[in-house]
């Protein structure tokens, strides 16, 4: 359900009780969340949800108005704080027999991200499927941006289980022009080195070589949007990370951490691929059961195809009607994508769509 123009007080009428209400909020929006949780907890509404760049309903985005997802189980969400600062040792409820599948918010811009996602996964494995999405501001500022009945917080995780069964669908349509690179020194989410070198010394050769800007005086992420990073995978898509900003001593800062000697190579965009990819996704993604469609795509996808955009979700919406069914469309713009892969693992993605079908 998206609600546009939306206030707190406009929102109240769609909460109900019995269910998690999942809230999808544009940053731009009007929406006092403190207001929202207070309402929710005099009612004994269960209330979770995230701040994102911007939302997705039917064919367009917006970056005001609020999906709002009703969650069946009762368990309720579970944030869990400070994994931004390294609390990592946290405790999550056992799966039940109906549990089929979980839903993941994050602060897109904390680090420690991989590293909850593999304690996430030890704890279901693949016993689940898996689709989520970082919060955050298109600013790339950090601030609070994951919240609960007990308050909003940034550096933190949202957990939530549902009974409902989803078919997955992840794409990216990113093309290798350069590489592999061996990421010999890296920290967290900086890469420093590439093959021994500074990393920011090789990747503006490779991409000085495919562009006329000159990318030393010009704003490092106008570039960059177009050149991501591909961790390798054998017979697979790469996983994207997004390079975000440059320091002074030549390292990148990437979207999501970069494992030390793990080798990399540099993509470059062609809108006709990524909107097939879409395609791809959508089609992958659908079932013969399938009812309410989640996405999950990447802001940067959106600054990269700018008024383009709008026909990649048209093409995802075009394969929802050559399904025959009467699909709901909505989802997120997202600083990072999270989804488990065809073999179960779970990944933080950039640059990616994923789509989930549920039935």
């Amino acid at each position: 359900m998206f609600i546009s123009n939306a206030s707190a007080h406009k929102l109240f009428s769609h909460l109900k009780t019995g269910v998690t209400n999942l809230l999808l909020i544009a940053e731009n929006s009007e929406i006092d969340i403190d207001v929202i949780i207070d309402y929710a907890n005099e009612q004994g509404i269960k209330l979770a949800g995230g701040i994102f760049p911007m939302v997705i309903n039917d064919s367009n985005h917006y970056d005001q108005g609020c999906i709002i997802k009703h969650i069946e189980g009762n368990e309720g969400a579970h944030i869990l704080q400070g994994i931004g600062k390294g609390q990592l040792d946290f405790e999550l409820p056992e799966l039940k027999d109906e549990d089929k599948s979980c839903l993941v918010f994050l602060d897109g811009l904390m680090v420690n991200i991989p590293r909850f996602l593999e304690r996430l996964y030890e704890q279901y494995w693949n016993k689940i499927d898996y689709i989520g999405a970082g919060c955050g501001s298109l600013s790339l500022k950090q601030t609070p941006c994951i919240f609960d009945n007990t308050g909003i917080y940034q550096d933190s995780a949202l957990v939530l289980l549902t009974s409902k069964e989803m078919s997955l669908g992840v794409k990216h349509g990113w093309q290798k022009i350069a590489g592999p690179f061996v990421a010999n020194k890296t920290d967290g989410n900086k890469i420093l080195e590439l093959n021994w070198r500074p990393a920011y010394d090789v990747y503006k050769e490779v991409v000085q070589s495919h562009t006329d800007v000159d990318i030393d005086n010009t704003d490092f992420f106008s570039v960059s949007k177009g050149f991501p990073f591909g961790i390798f995978k054998e017979g697979k898509e790469a996983i994207v990370r997004d390079p975000i900003a440059r320091e002074e001593d030549g390292s990148l800062i990437c979207v999501g951490n970069i494992s030390q000697n793990v080798a990399l190579n540099i993509l470059q965009g062609d809108s006709k691929k990524l909107i097939e990819s879409a395609s791809e996704a959508a089609r992958e993604s659908i079932s013969e059961s399938s009812q309410d469609m989640l996405l999950v795509d990447c802001i940067s996808r959106v600054l990269y195809l700018e008024d383009a955009f709008g026909d990649e979700l048209d093409a995802v919406k075009s394969v929802t009607k050559e399904s025959g069914k009467a699909i709901n469309v909505e989802g997120v713009l997202s600083i990072g994508e999270i989804s488990s892969s065809k073999e179960g693992y779970l990944e933080l993605y950039n640059k990616t769509i994923v789509i989930s079908s549920f039935n």
